[in-house]
């Protein structure tokens, strides 16, 4: 009877040890890899292995909508370059939608003080078409440039607006910049003083290229 109380109260003890409370400092970490407090990075799902997250391929992020891959791209998590999404983002500027112009403006801008190789080559087309297709918008934004943007601007811009014919670079650049004043019909005097700075800034800059050749 003896040996079978001591057995039974051995049982009870250890049942109670391991019963009693964990210490919460003990537990391990939780994984917050999937937390919902949001980031930049959260729509990246970076995968090795997939080569959609392969900032190399030409379809790099190209599955996610172009307006994440403009935040990204505003908030420095990914830069620009010479891929499918990039040109996407660049054509937006010509939206239909005046919000989306807005805000794809501000996209185009980190893009053109910051462009990646083989970009920079296409910026000045996607300039050329806004400018062309919206000119009171963007004397509306240009009146905040300062001369160093306005001059990178006419810069990137030109090389679109130049004729092939080398001897007729300046005078295409003329007829393109007289075109672009005739367009803005709705124009008031501070918008059209902003195009004809921009415009002289064309015409310098296409001056330069000739006397480079």
């Amino acid at each position: 009877m003896l040996r079978i109380s001591l057995a039974s109260a051995v049982l009870v003890v250890t049942f109670s040890c391991n019963n009693e409370p964990k210490n919460i400092g003990a537990e391990a970490p939780k994984d917050t890899t999937n937390s919902t407090a949001g980031g930049p990075n959260d729509n990246l799902n970076l995968n090795p292995d997939d080569s959609l997250r392969n900032p190399t391929n030409y379809f790099y992020l190209s599955d996610l909508p172009t307006r994440s891959v403009g935040e990204l791209i505003l908030s420095d998590s990914i830069k620009a370059s010479d891929n499918e999404i990039s040109f996407r983002c660049l054509d937006s500027l010509t939206s239909p939608n005046p919000s989306s112009r807005a805000f794809y403006f501000t996209v185009f801008r980190k893009i053109m003080n910051n462009p990646d190789g083989a970009l920079s080559e296409v910026v000045g087309e996607f300039s050329k078409k806004y400018i062309e297709t919206y000119p009171k918008e963007f004397a509306n934004n240009a009146a905040n440039f300062s001369k160093p943007q306005m001059e990178l601007w006419a810069f990137q811009t030109v090389e679109h607006v130049l004729a092939a014919v080398e001897e007729k670079r300046f005078k295409n650049a003329s007829e393109w910049t007289n075109k672009v004043i005739k367009d803005c019909k709705d124009c008031d005097a501070p918008q059209l003083a902003t195009l004809k700075t921009f415009n002289d800034n064309i015409l310098r800059a296409a001056k330069d290229r000739e006397e480079q050749e």
